[in-house]
């Protein structure tokens, strides 16, 4: 007799999330020397070798906060597709729910598993809209032409949106935790 073949989960949201906090870490380190070296220059006239570090360390934490974005979003994707497989079935999920956006998916999956449901109207789930919808922007980017005086502050990503994107996924998974205490989370922290 043959032994059964031995079975793992195979899922990628745990890895989506290392990647995001690895991120944060760096922006929040980059955030604290551009701090700190902007306060050191306080009184002084700034050089141009000075507007060039802080350009930089800008330029960098804009980077990051991309990946911190776009791989936070993927993070609450993968995850309640898992939450949804393991809570219901491959099957039910592939037929009925696989098709919905990600903000759908937060709020159907768990009414379905549980009988309760995340409050579309806190503001996590707004952050989850915020967070999707900031992540389609930039992935689906289409280029263009514009004047500098047209360059808005909001065309850039800052260390706030990196930080509004990690507490959005550690948020809503908190939240669906309290409803369904079988929901993993440890891959959170």
């Amino acid at each position: 007799m043959s032994a059964k073949p031995l079975k793992i989960e195979w899922t990628h949201h745990h890895d989506y999330f290392k990647l995001v906090m690895d991120s944060y870490s760096r922006i929040q380190k980059l955030k604290r020397e551009h701090d700190e070296f902007q306060y050191s220059l306080r009184g002084k006239k700034m050089s141009d070798d000075d507007v060039d570090v802080l350009t930089s360390k800008n330029d960098a934490i804009g980077q990051l906060a991309l990946i911190v974005i776009v791989f936070s979003a993927l993070t609450l994707e993968a995850y309640i597709n898992h939450y949804g497989i393991n809570r219901l079935s491959r099957n039910y999920f592939s037929s009925y729910l696989d098709k919905l956006d990600t903000l759908a998916k937060w709020l159907v999956i768990p009414r379905i598993v549980t009988g309760e449901k995340l409050d579309p109207g806190s503001n996590a789930m707004q952050d989850v809209s915020w967070l999707v919808s900031l992540r389609n922007r930039l992935v689906h980017f289409k280029s263009k032409t514009m004047t500098v005086d047209e360059i808005k502050e909001s065309d850039f990503l800052w260390h706030e949106d990196a930080e509004r994107s990690v507490k959005t996924v550690k948020r809503v998974v908190s939240m669906l935790k309290r409803i369904d205490p079988k929901a993993e989370t440890d891959w959170l922290y």
